[in-house]
Order: structure tokens, then C-alpha cells, then sequence
């Protein structure tokens, strides 16, 4: 792999990873469950990701990884360990795939009540995906990410801007969250979602000019400018309206439409997922991502397919990156024909697939979290630079704690309040005892494989 990433392109894959750019869409959860204080969950989500990555950014300025979070689980508990996470990142990628595509077509299939569209949107995602993770990477960021997403930004930015001075009802009340419990869910369902992609450019790491002074920089830049545009978003919709309409918008399949109906013309908010549409070149940076982990997984022996770890002549895992395309594909299919057997076909329907897919992956982020979030302090404590002392105990046990608390809160009240997310809990918990019955008869057949990690690390 070639090493031309600078600073920027790593913040672009970064951004491409969250894709704040169409947050007035990507909002609408927030507000539907959490009504006027809809930026509550968006920071919620900030603060329990960035907590939680804390270990993950301190492993970054040890060593450069292509693997990602797996390497550190294997320095700080072991390759058994190392190997679960892998497999559990990979299928949370598999998820993270398929809930894009499943987010385009509910789009798709709310502007024009066709389930042929719907299906055109989901498989047209699913490609692009494809084609930007095959792409060579220091080229796609420069030529593709960086103007794609700057465009699409500041349009989303721009109407914001204006709603918020335009509107009469725009206050300090959004500020102050009330309804403890529509924030959880709000947060659950898709607060935290918006940020997983956070971890991007660990898996550009390899291909890092400087990966121990870039990768984790590139983490907190992406996360932050992505926090602000959300919660920007957020507060433009429900500051657009008086409060007491809050939860006639909130039950709209597009709150930002009826929220800003009177402050901006009709062909406008119809044409905004068009002018966002360039956005969608970006999935390319994290299904890159998916691409490079197959390919780790399969350098280091725990994915007996020889085939997977072949580059192309610019360095590019495209076998890796064709395979998680049939996989990601037919893991959308099944999501999306379980929700439209019970539900039938709707724009209504497809949102609940979509949130279904994500919702899974969130439990699978964390599934593939968990261990490296722990395996930081021992490692710290037998070989790190502070040993015993506060950093090592401030970045390897209080924030991931901080973080783990405030998932499980959210994950418990979406549980216990809204049933049907609960299948889609349980779908992401299978999907993690998957991963687990695999490396373990991976390990049983002798064919757990090697730790690379160990080679970059002495490096």
C-alpha cells in the first residue's frame, strides 16, 4: 500500500464516514422521538462516540494498522480476542452498507411513491459503494470527497442559517432537553449512528504519510464539524416552528419539509436531496474502509480465501471490496424484506428498514468496541509509555466507562419502550454471537492465524 494520505484527505474520509451533509434528512429520528429537543441526542451521540474512542485514538500514535480497532484487542488481550473483533467490525460494515443504501431508498421512495425507485436508490448506492472503494485512495479524496462534500455541506449549512434568522419561533427552549426518554430513543435509534463512521481513516492508516500525528486528528476534526452541522440542523427544524405544532412535524416521514414549508419555496425543499445527491460518492471512504479489513483479516490468516488479500496495481483490496458488495447487498435484501412482509410496502416501511439496519449496526459497533476499549489499559500497563500513571487510567478505563453507560441507557429504554426496534436489537446481538461462534472454530481448527499488529508496532 502506498503512503500519500495527508491530514486533509484523512479528515475527508473521516467526514465520508459520518456524512453530515444531509442532516436536515438524517434528523428526522431525532426529531420524531425527541421533539423540540431533537439536538440533545445529536450531542449525546457526540460525546458517548468520542468517549468510547478515546482507547481507540490513544492506539492510533502507537502504530499504524490497517486493521483497525482488531490490532489493539490482540495487544492488550490476545489474538482470540483480536480476532473476535475483527469479525464483529466486519459485519458491522456489512450493516453500516446496507442501512446507506436503505436510507437512500426511503428517500427515494418518499419523493416519488415508487418501490422501483426505492429499489434503483438502494442497488445505485450499493454500487457507488463499490466503485469508491476500489478507487485509489489519495486520488478519490482529492478529486472526489473533498469537492463532493464541501458542495453538499454548504448548501446544508447555508439553509440552516437561514431558516434559523428567518423564523420568528427561533428561542433558547431547544437548549434545555426535556422528555429524558425521547432523547434515549432519539439517541438509540439514531444519534449514535450518525457517528460511527468516525473510525474511517483507521483503516487508511498504512497508507498514512504520518499516521500517529494524522489518524486520530482526523477523527476528532471529522466528529466535531460533523456535530455542529447536526445539531445546527436540528435546531433549524424545530426552531421553524411554534412549539406547539412541534409534534405534528415530528410525525411527518420528512419534518424538515413542514417545518420550513413557510420560509422557503416548494421546488426548493424538492430539489434539496438532489443537490445533496453528490454526497453519496462519498460512501466509497468507509466501504474503502470494509474493503481493507477484509483484507487484513485475510493477510493475517483469519480468512482462508487466498484471492482476498491480492492488491490491485494501486494498492487497492478490489477483490476484498467486490466481495463485501454481494454481502452487504443481500444483507439489505433480507432487512428490507422482513420489514415489507409485516408492513407492507410504504415510504413508512422503508424507514423502518432502514432504522432496523441501523439500529443492528450500533449494536454491532459497540459489539466490535467493547474489547479494544479494554484492551488498552493492560496493554498500557505492561509495555505503554505512561504505565500506572492518571493518562493511562483516564483514557483506558473512565471514558470508555463513560461511554459504555450512556449506550446502555438508550439501548435499555429503546428496548423496553419501542418494540419495534427490539428485532433489530436482537438481530445486531445474533449477528455479534456470530462472529464469536466463528473465531472460536477458527481457533478449535488451529487456523486463527497471525498478529501483524506486532510487526508495526516494533516498526
Amino acid at each position: 500500500m502506498q503512503r500519500r494520505l495527508r491530514l486533509r484527505d484523512l479528515v475527508a474520509l473521516g467526514l465520508a464516514g459520518i456524512l453530515p451533509v444531509g442532516a436536515p434528512i438524517g434528523v428526522a429520528p431525532l426529531v420524531k422521538y425527541a421533539g423540540e429537543s431533537a439536538i440533545w441526542p445529536a450531542l449525546l451521540g457526540y460525546a458517548m462516540v468520542l468517549l468510547s474512542a478515546v482507547p481507540i485514538l490513544e492506539y492510533s500514535r502507537l502504530a499504524r494498522f490497517v486493521g483497525g480497532y482488531y490490532g489493539l484487542a490482540e495487544l492488550g488481550l490476545g489474538p482470540l480476542a483480536g480476532k473476535y473483533t475483527a469479525a464483529a467490525n466486519y459485519l458491522y460494515y456489512v450493516a453500516w452498507q446496507a442501512q446507506n443504501a436503505l436510507q437512500a431508498g426511503w428517500v427515494v421512495y418518499g419523493i416519488t411513491g415508487s418501490p422501483a425507485a426505492w429499489a434503483a436508490a438502494v442497488v445505485g448506492v450499493l454500487l457507488l459503494s463499490y466503485a469508491g472503494a476500489s478507487s485509489q485512495p489519495r486520488r478519490y479524496a482529492g478529486d472526489v470527497l473533498i469537492p463532493a462534500l464541501a458542495f453538499t455541506a454548504s448548501i446544508t449549512a447555508a439553509l440552516d442559517v437561514y431558516v434559523i434568522a428567518a423564523s420568528p419561533y427561533r428561542s433558547l427552549r431547544p437548549l434545555f432537553p426535556g422528555g429524558w426518554n425521547g432523547v434515549a430513543v432519539a439517541a438509540a435509534v439514531q444519534g449514535f449512528w450518525m457517528y460511527v463512521g468516525y473510525g474511517t481513516p483507521l483503516f487508511y492508516s498504512e497508507e498514512a504519510e504520518s499516521p500517529s500525528r494524522d489518524v486520530w486528528r482526523a477523527v476528532v476534526i471529522s466528529a466535531t464539524i460533523s456535530a455542529a452541522l447536526y445539531v445546527l440542523s436540528a435546531y433549524a427544524v424545530v426552531a421553524a416552528v411554534p412549539p406547539s405544532t412541534i409534534g405534528e412535524v415530528a410525525a411527518s416521514p420528512m419534518p424538515y419539509v413542514d417545518a420550513w414549508s413557510r420560509y422557503l419555496p416548494a421546488w426548493l425543499l424538492a430539489a434539496y436531496p438532489l443537490l445533496i445527491a453528490p454526497a453519496v460518492l462519498a460512501y466509497g471512504g468507509p466501504s474503502g474502509s470494509h474493503a481493507r479489513l477484509l483484507w487484513a483479516m485475510a493477510r493475517d490468516g483469519f480468512v482462508g480465501y487466498e484471492r482476498l488479500k491480492e492488491l490491485d496495481r494501486n494498492g487497492v483490496p478490489r477483490n476484498a471490496a467486490l466481495f463485501n458488495l454481494a454481502v452487504s447487498s443481500a444483507f439489505a435484501a433480507a432487512a428490507a424484506t422482513y420489514v415489507f412482509v409485516r408492513s407492507g410496502l410504504s415510504p413508512a416501511s422503508a424507514e423502518i428498514a432502514w432504522l432496523f439496519a441501523s439500529t443492528a449496526a450500533t449494536v454491532l459497533w459497540y459489539a466490535h468496541h467493547l474489547l479494544p476499549e479494554i484492551a488498552l489499559y493492560p496493554y498500557l500497563l505492561r509495555a505503554g509509555p505512561y504505565r500506572r500513571g492518571p493518562r493511562a487510567l483516564l483514557v483506558g478505563v473512565v471514558a470508555p466507562i463513560a461511554g459504555t453507560a450512556i449506550l446502555v441507557y438508550t439501548l435499555y429504554v429503546t428496548a423496553s419502550t419501542k418494540l419495534q426496534y427490539t428485532p433489530a436489537i436482537c438481530a445486531g446481538v445474533a449477528l455479534s454471537v456470530a462472529a464469536l461462534l466463528y473465531t472460536l472454530l477458527r481457533k478449535a481448527r488451529g487456523k486463527l492465524g497471525s498478529s501483524t499488529i506486532y510487526y508495526f508496532l516494533e516498526k
